[in-house]
């Protein structure tokens, strides 16, 4: 946990707290993230309540390495190839999804996780034990995120050499990925430490990474500086797989700067890249407004000493609706629009480098971003559910989080990123997490993998496997993010490989575009707002997306077209005149969708009242009475409280004890009513033994404890409707997959009775394996 610690010490800059506060009224899509709370005084909290062992709380076992063959070993889960690359590079199809070179034809979706820090620079044996491990989870993505600090060798001078042993373990790391059929992306720059004088000739010091992020859309050292980390990076030859970077199949994907966008933190720039900046800002004005009347209009207000000729023209200070803070908007699109550009050159023309690329994915999102994004391959995004709120000190305990049950918020996690999409292409989530220590996170791998089976996104990975290498070959204790010593959060996993990966949910059958003018959105703005509308609730029902066209009746990829206030009409019968937002559209909207025959009769979808089932019926959001449902023919299952119920066509669960998150998989892909191999997973609660919160609503975290992890004592039954289910056999699994007992059941009507209890004579149970004969 120490080296933890001081990787999430120096990790704090890059998750402002203060922007992620405000990115529900910039747009961006962080979920539950408040303002971290300073105050002069201590607060008086009406705890402690400290987690120990006992009639409530079960100790766990935990077995890292999943055993090959076992129901826990997903690597053939869905069909997949070894190695990466097999079948050619990722490529975008004609319908705007991933899918190789070979079979451009067969959409293919990614899921996988990210690694941070330490966790990539390990022996060559334990990169292999760990790629194995990976695979069984069933990922098939992984993206190597916050790797620059331990590779580059500062003794050097510079930010750009690196440590041999450092580039050699993440080689390899590389090629037992690849080898593993596992496909790779990354960020160019997501944290590295750049000396001051690499940027500002005669600088001390180092700058900060916020300030490198947004130093390189403006002055010409620091994207040399840059370039020369990617040239080094992606542009010599691995010596494990004999090509580069750039040319390997296995590195599908790249985004350029992660979480870059420039209005992130915007009124924390200060010193050299504020200056370079405000010349930035000048020249930009200079060039786009002939006279001082055109620019002084557009501004709002221009004093009578200001003038971008003399280049004191001030930069705004808040991003928002006003003249100036507009402006802002179209300014930093353009910066992204020209940094984009010539580093795709460079990638392309230079390095030969062909992995799909993307760029802006976190956080601050004014509407005019969504043109830039026309230029991208594809489009990626972020978001949390729960992050902690640091209360004294960033990244320091104490810290809060919600405690609030995102059932019973509507599941708000990920539905305005949904928005953020081009319907035209690819959208991935390339960081998102439930995280720890709240109770309800076991249902985020289900939400998560849900929501983007319904909007058929094309890839997502999990913030992350693990922070360190620490937590990666021994039990570490659970943490905010890490699912390596996280086993609640990774027993979630399963989930989301089977409802996204494999698919097992369905996507909606319908699609709702908002239709921009990409040149009205960069020329003559009419409104500063992110691209998600008050109606995001939809992303759980129906498709969603935005599409970028001159004429709304020229979106291709929707059946429901909402032009943006200002666009022509369209005398077209996809396209309805209603300002999408507009306050009013929410019930007008489902109005339509019924009108249209979308919606049966029977759907009780509400937004007002977190009321939501998928067009399919597949998935649905109950609040109250915060019951999740999950209904399709090989995953089966959801989320109810204590005394709840959760009734589909293949099982029926009844939560006796501890609000649970219960579910029942196909592990042989058929339905689950003639599958010959079930996983069911039941999960309640998970903490670290002498976990200590000041509150008892377990709301403020002062401590996070030791090992053994904990699990609450819960109860359930579920009811399988299964052939020959009188000679079925349901087994007790370890973390590991392997089998621990027997667990007695009831054969009754054609349906298989199981009892699950989190407590199995002392030891803390969740996962549990159903053989039936062939």
């Amino acid at each position: 946990m120490k080296n933890l610690a001081i990787s999430l010490a120096r990790f704090a800059r890059r998750l402002p707290l203060v922007v992620r506060g405000l990115a529900v009224l910039l747009g961006a899509s962080a979920v539950v993230l408040c303002l971290a709370a300073q105050s002069p005084k201590k607060p008086a909290y009406d705890g402690p309540v400290v987690i120990a062992a006992g009639s409530e709380w079960i100790p766990l076992d935990v077995e890292l390495d999943i055993e090959a063959g076992s129901a826990l070993d997903f690597s053939d889960l869905v069909p997949w190839h070894t190695p990466a690359g097999a079948w050619g590079r990722v490529m975008i199809n004609p319908a705007g999804r991933f899918a190789f070179a070979s079979r451009p034809d067969t959409p293919v979706r990614f899921y996988g996780c990210n690694l941070c820090f330490s966790a990539h620079y390990i022996s060559h044996e334990q990169a292999d034990r760990l790629a194995e491990r990976l695979r069984r989870i069933g990922y098939n993505a992984v993206r190597f995120h916050h790797y620059e600090r331990d590779l580059v060798d500062r003794s050097k001078g510079n930010s750009t050499t690196f440590r041999p042993e450092a580039i050699d373990q993440l080689d390899y790391l590389f090629a037992a990925l690849k080898k593993r059929g596992i496909y790779i992306t990354t960020d160019l720059f997501v944290s590295r430490p750049v000396f001051a004088d690499e940027v500002w000739e005669g600088e001390k010091g180092d700058v900060g990474m916020d300030n490198f992020k947004k130093a390189v859309l403006v002055n010409d050292r620091a994207f040399e500086n840059f370039k020369t980390f990617t040239r080094n990076l992606i542009g010599r030859v691995n010596p494990y797989t004999g090509m580069t970077w750039a040319a390997d199949p296995a590195f599908a994907w790249i985004n350029l700067v992660n979480e870059g966008n420039a209005g992130n933190r915007w009124n924390e720039l200060d010193g050299k890249v504020k200056e370079d900046f405000l010349r930035a800002w000048n020249r930009w004005l200079a060039a786009r407004y002939s006279s001082r009347e055109a620019l002084a209009k557009a501004l709002g207000r221009l004093d009578a000493e200001h003038d971008p000729a003399k280049g004191n023209v001030p930069l705004p200070t808040q991003l928002d609706s006003s003249p100036a803070g507009m402006q802002l908007a179209l300014f930093f699109a353009s910066l992204h629009r020209n940094f984009f550009a010539k580093t795709r050159k460079f990638l392309r023309d230079e390095l030969g480098c062909n992995a799909l690329l993307s760029d802006m994915n976190a956080w601050t999102n004014p509407l005019a971003y969504q043109a830039v994004r026309q230029a991208f391959d594809y489009v990626d995004d972020h978001f949390y559910v729960d992050h902690p709120q640091f209360i004294e000190r960033q990244w320091r305990l104490p810290s809060r989080h919600t405690g609030r049950n995102p059932v019973s918020e509507g599941a708000p996690g990920g539905r305005r990123n949904a928005f953020t999409r081009l319907l035209d292409r690819p959208f991935t989530i390339s960081e998102f997490n439930y995280s720890g220590p709240g109770r309800f996170r076991g249902v985020g791998g289900i939400l998560t993998s849900a929501l983007g089976a319904i909007q058929d996104w094309s890839a997502i990975w999990r913030f992350t496997y693990s922070h360190s290498r620490d937590n990666l070959f021994s039990a570490g204790t659970a943490n905010y993010f890490d699912v390596a010593s996280d086993p609640l959060n990774l027993a979630a996993e399963r989930a989301a490989v089977c409802l996204f990966r494999r698919g097992d949910l369905s996507p909606a059958r319908h699609t709702i575009a908002i239709a921009m003018d990409p040149k009205d959105l960069l020329d003559t703005p009419r409104r500063f707002m992110s691209a998600a509308p008050r109606w995001d609730g939809l992303a759980l029902v129906v498709r969603v997306g935005t599409a970028l066209a001159d004429d709304p009746a020229k979106v291709a990829n929707a059946d429901l077209v909402l032009p943006l206030s200002g666009m022509a009409p369209a005398a077209d019968g996809k396209v309805l005149a209603l300002d999408p937002y507009d306050k009013a559209a929410e019930e007008k909207l489902l109005a339509e969708l019924r009108k249209r025959g979308w919606l049966s009769a029977e759907n009780p979808t509400d937004l007002a009242a977190r009321r939501f089932r998928s067009e399919t019926g597949e998935l649905a959001v109950n609040s109250p009475p915060d019951v999740l449902t999950l209904d399709t023919p090989r995953t089966v299952g959801g989320y109810a409280p204590a005394g709840g119920r959760i009734e589909t066509k293949a099982a029926t669960i009844e939560i006796a004890e501890s609000d649970a998150t219960v579910w029942v998989s196909s592990l042989d892909g058929a339905p689950i009513g003639q599958s010959k191999r079930l996983l069911i997973t039941h999960l309640t609660d998970l903490q670290n033994s002498e976990a200590r919160y000041l509150d008892k609503a377990r709301t403020v975290l002062a401590a996070w404890g030791r090992l053994p992890h904990l699990v609450r004592k819960g109860t359930a039954t579920i009811t399988v409707r299964v052939g020959d289910a009188g000679k079925a056999k349901v087994y007790r699994l370890s973390t590991g997959g392997r089998r621990l007992g027997e667990v007695k059941t009831t054969a009754k009507s054609g349906a298989l009775i199981i009892p699950l209890d989190t407590n199995a004579g002392g030891k803390a149970q969740m996962l549990y394996e159903v053989a039936l004969p062939m």
